[in-house]
């Protein structure tokens, strides 16, 4: 509870002062701590060359409320155990780990929040700002920069949750003894971007050109976007590279968040245009700023969804996609001051922008076409819309995904979850694999029996075949080692067979393509063989494979559920259990947003609509 009272006297106090310069707010929020600031501001308006120094450190100031850190127990014993362990060989490593922390659930509990404008002093400002401007002045990649971009990606003190602590000595030792070789001040993204990868920082401050720990960053899973955001984060924070970190809150278009690092470099034409398709920058792009972003201050009387607390969030969508500005005016009359707009996200609508009340309507500034949308305001913290979804077209015109009730569809549906294996290079080696059987284990005398053909967008592989005679052994036979996830045979009457699975004849185990589970892999021997022994002599009269895929087609036994979109809830078109590789559902209606859910398993399942035959996902 309080690392909160902090934020909402913060929060309550900027609404009563809306008329004060931001600097002034931060020396009233810094209580008895005031004298240290107004110390800094004195010692910097002496010199008038220290003019620049003087901004600095208004910006700093200004800043600071609602940066802090943490303390209690349960963190210093992660960071005694960091430290113990890891605390004298690599750096960035130590800070990386101890920021990992922070990313588990209720990491927050029980401990206390330290705010930064009430517990620094004078003497660390002074010092860290004026060892800062010593450093930019030797450092030729910073000279390009403006004022407030240096104030922004080079100038803050923090980089996380850490406590604030001096780097120049170490930022210093690095420039002095290595690094700054390394840097070419023409392709500064591509070398620091290079040592960020491969480098660590031992004690006392040299550089050994190599990933460290290599197995621990796995184990520790610290190979996720977060940690290697805080890995650059650090690594340009030690190498005074301006480094800033981008994030999706909510990816429009598949589960989870995606948070990147980019080089700010104004040399570049547009870098960030060369990161858009990587970091997939659709929907909505948010950049941590140390600068409070004064558009974000909270209503206190309204619920905020988490994303939309935080006040360091600074929005540049429109650096990575084409946007548009995105005007809605309600259905419904609101008691909210506030709304968002909402992206399909691990199966239910997360917000990703925010709009205040203006003249009846919403005004969303910057949103990325080619996305679909669902207004809403909250009501405690449950969401209620405020419009039909809609979809912001590549060109930045809106569709609303209304429901036609009278111009009904029948639609065959194979999957929940666009394909990944349209091109399935991956699934090559099994490209016409030929169907064998035999009497003679050793196969010493066999009939070819078909040949696997055939081969769907889903990913199954179908033989054509001619079998006139029953045989014990049966194979797969191709030219390379290959992998696949299912194996059905059947015989003359439809009846699907199965082997053996008690032994494993050439050292193959063949359970895992007959335990029903499209995910868990059979794999061939080396020499492209998948044999089967069923203990007596069968005809095989039907055969097909399930390939590598991704579990998300429609799977036989499965129960599913169609639902459509009205307006203001999603309406069940029925439930059925999967009979074969699709599913049929009459009285559709047209025009509306649809979603395929899987009652059996899985947790990959997206929003589509149906327009002239074809499916698009969402």
């Amino acid at each position: 509870m309080k690392r909160w009272m902090f934020l909402i006297v913060a929060v309550m106090f900027v609404a009563g002062c809306s008329s004060m310069s931001p600097l002034d707010k931060a020396l009233e929020m810094s209580g008895a701590n005031r004298g240290q600031w107004e110390q800094v501001l004195r010692h910097y308006s002496i010199d008038r060359g220290d003019s620049l120094k003087y901004r600095a450190a208004c910006f700093l100031i200004a800043n600071m409320p609602g940066h802090g850190w943490f303390e209690g127990r349960a963190l210093d014993a992660y960071y005694h155990w960091v430290d113990s362990v890891y605390g004298k060989e690599d750096f960035v490593f130590n800070k990386v780990l101890k920021e990992a922390f922070f990313q588990q659930a209720d990491a927050l509990s029980d401990l206390d929040r330290k705010e930064d404008i009430l517990c620094l002093d004078s003497t660390f400002l002074i010092t860290h700002i004026d060892s800062t401007f010593s450093a930019i002045a030797k450092r030729p990649w910073l000279q390009t920069l403006s004022f407030e971009q240096l104030c922004e990606y080079v100038l803050p003190y923090r980089v996380g949750h850490e406590t604030p602590c001096h780097l120049f000595h170490l930022q210093d030792s690095l420039f002095e003894n290595s690094v700054a070789k390394w840097l070419d001040y023409d392709d500064l993204c591509r070398d620091a971007n290079e040592i960020f990868r491969r480098c660590r920082v031992n004690k006392p401050y040299g550089v050994m050109v190599e990933l460290p720990y290599r197995d621990k960053w796995v184990q520790y899973e610290l190979l996720g976007c977060v940690p290697m955001a805080f890995l650059a984060a650090w690594w340009g924070k030690l190498l005074m590279c301006p480094v800033a970190t981008d994030m999706n809150p909510a990816m429009p278009d598949r589960n989870g968040q995606h948070c990147w690092s980019v080089m700010i470099d104004n040399r570049q034409a547009n870098q960030l245009i060369l990161l858009a398709e990587m970091a997939n920058g659709k929907g909505k792009v948010y950049r941590h700023a140390f600068a409070r972003q004064a558009h974000r201050e909270q209503p206190v009387d309204e619920f905020t969804p988490p994303f939309f607390r935080e006040c360091f969030y600074e929005d540049v969508t429109s650096f990575y996609t084409s946007v548009e500005d995105v005007v809605i005016k309600p259905d419904v009359q609101l008691e909210a001051s506030a709304a968002y707009l909402c992206v399909f996200n691990n199966l239910k609508w997360q917000p990703v922008a925010q709009a205040t009340l203006s003249g009846g309507q919403f005004h969303f500034k910057d949103v990325g076409r080619g996305v679909v949308y669902l207004p809403v305001v909250y009501h405690g913290d449950e969401q209620l819309p405020i419009a039909s979804p809609f979809l912001l077209e590549s060109g930045g015109d809106i569709r609303w995904l209304l429901p036609d009730t009278v111009s009904n569809l029948t639609l065959e549906l194979t999957r929940k979850y666009p394909s990944k294996y349209e091109n399935a290079s991956i699934n090559e080696p099994f490209s016409h694999t030929v169907l064998e059987a035999s009497n003679v284990a050793d196969f010493s005398e066999k009939d070819s029996i078909g040949v696997f053909d055939r081969v769907s967008l889903q990913q199954w592989a179908d033989a054509s075949m001619n079998c006139r005679e029953a045989y014990r052994y049966w194979r797969m036979r191709s030219a390379s080692f290959f992998v696949f996830g299912e194996c059905f045979l059947y015989d003359e009457k439809g009846q699907r067979l199965f082997p053996l699975l008690e032994g494993k004849a050439d050292s193959v185990d063949v359970a895992p393509a007959f335990d029903d589970d499209p995910l868990s892999y059979a794999r061939s021997d080396m020499g492209g063989c998948f044999t089967l022994d069923f203990g007596r002599e069968v005809m095989v009269s039907r055969a097909a494979c399930m390939l590598r895929n991704d579990g998300n087609n429609v799977w036989e036994g499965h129960w599913y559920e169609l639902f459509y979109h009205d307006g203001k809830d999603w309406r069940s078109l029925g439930v059925q259990v999967a009979k074969g590789r699709s599913l049929v559902y009459g009285n559709v209606p047209g025009g509306a947003l649809l979603w395929l859910r899987d009652l059996t398993t899985g947790v990959e399942e997206r929003i589509f609509t149906y327009d002239n035959g074809r499916i698009y996902y969402w």
